[in-house]
């Protein structure tokens, strides 16, 4: 009889712990951190990420001058191309008015000064790095815009998000966003020199090659086939950008199928690049 009677009191006793439990569950629920995913970043969070990761960046490397005395072309034709390539991405005219891009803030170009590494990359809020090696390896005007457009459309799309928040998890992200810096579990310093190195899946540099396709044939006359002759020069083939931005099967075949039938661009450019880029590298 006793026996039965501690077997029937078996579930009163779990079911008595489990309301417990939910019950202190729901008392300290106000206490819980809220994580966000990367789609809940707002604009104004990625610009203060993207200034605390430009700040470290400046420090951790040398760059080609862009004050006079010394010539400026390089910087000047760079920017120039590279407002061209955003300026739809930065105006940001389809999203919330309460969460647009500051139009006060610029999306600067940096030069890293940099023979061996061929590299780009673009932080979030818009600011964006290539070395001189990555600069020294194109010829013509359309290459390098091609790159642009890709990497604009991957920070712009929330690729680079994806894979911080996927490496770090949101609520570290955001710790370091709010603290701007300060006693966060992750250093702005850490995060800058970790980033030119993320790895992106095959899949998604096929999805972002397809936006930057796009976003070539929208927001100039050059042709959007620029990253061709990048992807078949064998000397790139070990190009840090390109080991962190894999090519899928059929790269090369694919690209002219993702071109919309409005799309009429040509152009590759004349002797601009060499003039203002590749004559000042020399």
């Amino acid at each position: 009889m006793n026996y039965e009677k501690h077997l029937l009191c078996r579930p009163v006793k779990a079911f008595s712990i489990l309301i417990f439990c939910a019950s202190c569950f729901a008392a300290c629920g106000g206490d819980l951190p809220d994580v966000p995913d990367e789609q809940s970043f707002s604009k104004e969070k990625l610009e203060t990420l993207g200034t605390l990761l430009r700040n470290e960046l400046l420090d951790q490397h040398g760059f080609l001058p862009d004050l006079p005395p010394y010539d400026t072309s390089v910087y000047w034709y760079v920017q120039t191309l590279y407002d061209q390539a955003t300026r739809t991405i930065h105006l940001d005219k389809h999203s919330p008015t309460n969460d647009r891009w500051n139009q006060q803030r610029q999306w600067q170009v940096f030069v890293i000064k940099d023979d061996a590494a061929k590299l780009a990359f673009t932080l979030p809020g818009g600011d964006f790095f290539i070395t001189t090696a990555m600069l020294r390896s194109f010829k013509k005007d359309y290459e390098l815009y091609a790159l642009l457009s890709f990497e604009a459309k991957l920070m712009s799309d929330g690729h680079l998000m994806k894979e911080l928040v996927r490496r770090y998890n949101s609520l570290t992200i955001n710790g370091l966003i709010e603290s701007k810096g300060e006693q966060s579990a992750l250093t702005a310093e850490e995060l800058a020199q970790v980033l030119p190195s993320i790895a992106y899946d095959a899949e998604t540099v096929e999805t972002i090659d397809e936006a930057g396709v796009d976003n070539t044939c929208g927001t100039s006359i050059l042709d959007p086939m620029g990253l061709l002759p990048f992807l078949d020069a064998p000397e790139n083939q070990e190009a840090k950008w390109l080991l962190t931005r894999p090519s899928y099967t059929g790269r090369a075949n694919e690209l002219p199928g993702m071109v919309d039938d409005f799309c009429n661009n040509s152009q590759q450019g004349g002797e601009n690049y060499r003039r203002f880029v590749l004559n000042q590298l020399d």
